[in-house]
Formats: structure tokens, C-alpha cells, sequence
């Protein structure tokens, strides 16, 4: 792809409002996402100066509310964008998606934990108790970075059993520095080394209690059902390795949710994709979430039947990239070739452009009630050209765009999107312990059981060099 005739209007970093307002292609689909509306001036009154296009995102602007620790209705799917962007910025943190359903157990699922979501989970009143399965597309830090402090405080908080975590069997590609080297780079040694990686923080909070007193492990953990012992505490984690050459495997098949993975074209072999049917009542709803991948028939073959909401990444073109990255323009020569070359070269290995996911859909047998593209930079400049690229192949179906804080309410009769409006200043979400089983003894304690938070510390120190607060508080 080169450099030649991309000015600034045809790379589209910039979209006039006239341009916004009359373009054709976003109205195709008749989804709430998928349309830009007007903008409602009072009579009489001056129309409101349009928007820079880079720095807003009307579609999602326009998006009825929802408000954040809503109930989830039986019989419903809730779908929350929490990390949207390939790079994180302010408006969209590194990928995340978190699917709670309306069972009995009213189980919750994360697809992917990157960099900067915990905060949004919190803006979500997500509880660190709804965040123990986690499924992991790939071991990309864009997709595995927030894992940190889901691990590391969720035993402080309601999270006092195990971390289970599910993700792709060693990649097998041989290391070209050293012929016949096979690096052990799947999900289990990544979790073991994590384990040890995070063991000055575990021991330095086990001072409070980590896990509940007579903790049975769930039945999709079965070596812990055979063997409890090591995995009861909130800073075990359960690793589960899934071959990712395996197309419908089975990750998980618990409480009417049954979770299959199948393969990704992601930079390297090892990549995983995932579908997720849950049936309740004897009504399914589906989602399919590809992570990041190149364009590929392993996603057309597990949702050419049919799926209710269709997730599956996009990126904006190379010029694009290349343009936003750097501040460089085809004018500067040699610089703009190699900015150019290096987006070209990431999307090349990596991941699916607009018009590809528009011929994806195409190719579907059965189209999704919603399609929804993601890991992509959502701003009115970009959603612009790239909904029209879709919408050159897909021309009839419900397709969005997502951003972090976009909420999908799935039921038999609607896929409804919403804006969850949050708080920039709310603090954790509180902790709600489980009433049936009493807390154990924390590791650090005294001899009456109770947690010692000096006992780890230097006893010269707290001796002689702790300021005392009766020096500094007279009150006390």
C-alpha cells in the first residue's frame, strides 16, 4: 500500500459536518450505532459550532443511558465494552469485555483484561468477586495487563477464591536465534511465573483474610475437586491451557454457559477466538468475540449459522495509523515511508481491516442481530470512513462501532445498546462477602488468629524508627 495522492481528506483524518451529516452509508443497518444523527437546534437560536470529528464520537453520544449496578433480568445477556482501543488513551482503555448473564448464579465472564480497565470496572460497580473467570484471546500485555490488579487486590476485596483463568497452549514456533528452541510461552507458564512474579504483594497482604474457611472448588475446576488443597485461597490461580489449533473446543460448560474457542491469525501462531452460548429456559443466546485477528474463515465458520451479537476487531487503515502515530504526513518524505511501512507491516501480521470484517459479514449464512467491530480508535473521523467501508460488503444487518461504556442488553426480542454514564470520582466498588462461609484465618496472624499487619515488618525498625501518633496527633 503506498504513500501516492493521500491527502488529508483521503487518509480521513478530517470530515467536515456537512460531510458527517449527509454521508448515506452509516443509516444502512437501522442501528442505533450505526446512525448519525442531526443535530437539534432550538428555533430561533443559533446552530452549535460543529465538532472537531477527532475529538467526539456521536454515535455513541447519542446513545440512550444506562446506569451502572442496574440488575440484570432473568432470561437477559448484558454485554459491557470496558477497553476498545488497541492503544490506550483516556476515552478508550486496551481490550475488555465483560458478559454477565441473567441465571440463577447470575454468572460473569471477562474476555481479555488490558491495560487501564480496572477503573472502568469500577466506574461499572463491577465487584472483584464478578471478576474471577477470565478468558484470554492471547498473551498481547494490550490484552493481559490489568490481570495485575485483578489478582493482586481482588483477595483484599470479595474475590477470597481462586483466580480462574482460561487462555492458548504454547505457541510452537521455533525461535530463530536458536534452531530447535520452542519457547514454553502458553498460558500455564505464563501463570506460574506470574504466580512468583506477585509474591512479594500476596504475602505482604495475607495479612487479611484471603479465603473462606471450608471453600469447595466449583466443578469446572476439577483438580480441585480432586484436590482442594491448592485451590481455595484468593491468590491461587487456576490456569486452564485450551489448544489453539483445536476448532470447538470446549473451554467451559457450567450453569447453562458453554464457552468454545477456535483459532485466531494473530502475529504468531497461539491465538484464540471464542463463542459463548448460554441457554436458559431452553431459549440460547450467542455471542462470538474474536479478539485480535487477521481476516480468516475460522470466524465465518462458528457464526455462519447464527449468533446474536457477532464481536469481532477492525482497525483503521495504515495511513491512518501511521498519520495519528507520528504526526507525519506523505509530505515528509522518507520519514512518512518508514512510519507507513511499520503500520503496514502491524497490520500485515496482525488484524482485519474495515472492508475485510464488511466481507466477513457478507459471508455469514445467517447475519447476527448486531455486529460489532472493536479494538479500533472510535472517533467521528474514523467510524466515518470505516462504517462506509463495511457497509461496501455487509449492506443490510444491525452494526456498531463500540467505545469503552457501551452496554449491549441481549433478550430473545432486542439487542439494545446503551451509553453507560459513570462517574470519574466513584471509589471501589463494595465488597459483598458470601454470608455462607466464614472467613479463614488470614496466613499472617497472632496467636489468637487474628491478622497481624506488623508481623512481616523490621522489628528494629518498628522499635526505633516508627513515628509514634502520639507525637503527631495529640489526640490520641
Amino acid at each position: 500500500m503506498g504513500a501516492s495522492g493521500a491527502g488529508k481528506e483521503g487518509l480521513g483524518l478530517t470530515v467536515s459536518r456537512r460531510r458527517l451529516l449527509a454521508w448515506p452509508g452509516v443509516a444502512a443497518g437501522g442501528a442505533a450505532m450505526a446512525t448519525l444523527p442531526g443535530v437539534a437546534v432550538a428555533e430561533g437560536a443559533r446552530p452549535a459550532k460543529p465538532k472537531d470529528p477527532t475529538q467526539v464520537n456521536t454515535f455513541f453520544e447519542r446513545l440512550k443511558p444506562f446506569r451502572p449496578g442496574t440488575p440484570l433480568a432473568p432470561g437477559k445477556m448484558r454485554i459491557t465494552f470496558l477497553g476498545t482501543s488497541p492503544l490506550p488513551r483516556l476515552a478508550q482503555s486496551s481490550s475488555s469485555v465483560f458478559v454477565e448473564v441473567g441465571n440463577k448464579e447470575r454468572d460473569c465472564f471477562i474476555f481479555d483484561a488490558g491495560t487501564g480497565v480496572v477503573a472502568k470496572y469500577m466506574a461499572m460497580k463491577i465487584r472483584y468477586g464478578q471478576m474471577d473467570k477470565v478468558f484470554l484471546t492471547h498473551l498481547h500485555g494490550d490484552h493481559t495487563s490489568d490481570l495485575t490488579h485483578i489478582y493482586c487486590f481482588g483477595p483484599a476485596a470479595d474475590r477470597k477464591s481462586p483466580l480462574y483463568v482460561w487462555g492458548p497452549s504454547p505457541s510452537q514456533v521455533e525461535d530463530p536465534a536458536e534452531p530447535g528452541h520452542y519457547f514454553d510461552d502458553g498460558t500455564t507458564a505464563y501463570f506460574e511465573r506470574f504466580r512468583e512474579v506477585h509474591r512479594w504483594h500476596t504475602e505482604a497482604f495475607s495479612f487479611l483474610p484471603t479465603a473462606y474457611a471450608g471453600y469447595t472448588p466449583p466443578p469446572f475446576d476439577t483438580a480441585g475437586q480432586e484436590d482442594p488443597t491448592g485451590h481455595t485461597d484468593g491468590f491461587d490461580i487456576v490456569a486452564t491451557e485450551l489448544d489453539w489449533r483445536t476448532v470447538g473446543g470446549v473451554a467451559y460448560d457450567y450453569n447453562g454457559v458453554k464457552i468454545t474457542h477456535f483459532p485466531a491469525v494473530h502475529d504468531r501462531q497461539g491465538a484464540i477466538s471464542y463463542k459463548l452460548e448460554w441457554t436458559y429456559r431452553g431459549k440460547t443466546l450467542s455471542m462470538v468475540y474474536s479478539g485480535d485477528t487477521k481476516p480468516s474463515s475460522y470466524v465465518i465458520d462458528q457464526a455462519t449459522d447464527g449468533v446474536d451479537v457477532f464481536i469481532h476487531e477492525m482497525v483503521v487503515p495504515p495511513e491512518v495509523w501511521a498519520a495519528k502515530n507520528s504526526g507525519l504526513t506523505p509530505d515528509d518524505g522518507a520519514a512518512w515511508d518508514q512510519a507507513l511501512f511499520a503500520a503496514e507491516q502491524i497490520e500485515t501480521s496482525s488484524h482485519t481491516p474495515a472492508k475485510a470484517l464488511g466481507y466477513i459479514l457478507h459471508q455469514l449464512q445467517t447475519r447476527p442481530r448486531l455486529a460489532v467491530a472493536t479494538h479500533f480508535q472510535a472517533t467521528d473521523d474514523t467510524i466515518v470512513p470505516a462504517v462506509r467501508d463495511v457497509r461496501s460488503w455487509y449492506r443490510r444487518g444491525d452494526f456498531a462501532v463500540a467505545t469503552d461504556f457501551m452496554v449491549l442488553i441481549v433478550d430473545q426480542d432486542k439487542v439494545r445498546q446503551r451509553r453507560a454514564v459513570v462517574s470519574e470520582y466513584d471509589w471501589q466498588t463494595p465488597a459483598q462477602l458470601r454470608t455462607d462461609l466464614a472467613l479463614a484465618t488470614p496466613k499472617y496472624h497472632d496467636a489468637d488468629g487474628v491478622g497481624d499487619p506488623l508481623m512481616q515488618l523490621d522489628p528494629e525498625a518498628l522499635a526505633t524508627k516508627v513515628i509514634s501518633a502520639d507525637v503527631y496527633d495529640p489526640a490520641t
